[in-house]
């Protein structure tokens, strides 16, 4: 059995629902590009979609690094937009985890050998500032037992 082979353009004239679709993403697309074209493009190219919340922008990010950079840009954000004629009231960079990709990166697992121990031992019998005696005192609890 054939089926019949329906362009893409006629699917969209006879299904107006996705048609309205289509077009709203267009849109979005569009809006995502202005929003990276006023950021540096090391967070440009994090950015992974957009939405309206009323007037507000929200801009999906995989990491607050980059949410926090957002924030910074939002003044030049909010002056792009309203030079291609969209005017939003607010940046709001929305941390989504999900879009994450690769493994995490794994943290190390770091020691101080135990001459270092004896050391900051003894140094922080030494210093009469208050807050470095506790600094090196917190240092070696967290230290203490690992090899």
């Amino acid at each position: 059995m054939q089926r019949k082979n329906t362009s893409f353009d006629e699917l969209l004239n006879r299904d107006h629902s996705l048609k309205r679709l289509v077009r709203q993403v267009d849109t979005l697309n569009q809006i995502l590009d202005i929003v990276k074209s006023a950021l540096a493009p090391e967070v440009a190219n994090v950015c992974q979609g957009v939405a309206w919340a009323g007037s507000e922008l929200m801009i999906a990010v995989p990491f607050s690094a980059a949410a926090t950079r957002i924030r910074q840009a939002a003044p030049d954000i909010l002056r792009a937009l309203d030079a291609a004629g969209w005017h939003a009231t607010a940046i709001r960079p929305k941390v989504q985890v999900a879009l994450q990709h690769g493994n995490p990166i794994q943290t190390k697992n770091l020691h101080i050998p135990d001459t270092a121990k004896t050391a900051i031992q003894a140094l922080s019998q030494q210093v009469d500032d208050p807050a470095l005696k506790q600094a090196l005192a917190t240092l070696l609890k967290h230290h203490s037992g690992k090899k």
